[in-house]
């Protein structure tokens, strides 16, 4: 499994675990993606269940729009806030639009995760970057 994959968990993980470490039932961690169907999330929701198995006591929610839209993540969103979810880690159709939504998440106590494509820092507590593109560009470089 790849660093970032675990890394994204254990951070949801090691944040949902500090807010709510008075309740025994386990840490539930939504993973929200641009779009359902797409080979790139499913291999980061692979990783995302494989860390939650080694870490255990954390549920994956595996989810997202059928459609690529700031309106469809926003309406997952509403659901997550919905069912009271530990954390939310998203990867934004559009940084700015989903920023309410989320400062409503947060201020529920739910911890927000950009990863992939962030959200403005207004609407998240933490983004994890999956790639620098000056650090790719030096490694193909000294690859080439």
């Amino acid at each position: 499994m790849s660093f970032l994959k675990k890394l994204m968990v254990t951070a949801a993980f090691s944040a949902a675990m500090f807010v709510n470490a008075a309740y025994a039932e386990n840490v539930k961690i939504a993973l929200v993606v641009k779009s359902l169907g797409n080979g790139f999330f499913d291999a980061a929701n692979k990783g995302a269940e494989e860390a939650a198995k080694e870490l255990g006591g954390v549920d994956i929610i595996y989810t997202g729009p059928t459609k690529a839209t700031a309106e469809a993540q926003i309406e997952v969103i509403n659901s997550l806030i919905a069912q009271k979810v530990d954390a939310i880690a998203i990867s934004a159709n559009d940084a700015d639009a989903l920023v309410p939504a989320l400062k409503k998440a947060m201020d529920r106590g739910i911890t927000v995760i950009s990863w992939d494509s962030g959200v403005a820092p207004e609407g998240r507590q933490l983004h994890l970057n999956p790639s620098d593109t000056n650090l790719i560009g030096e490694t193909i470089i000294k690859l080439a």
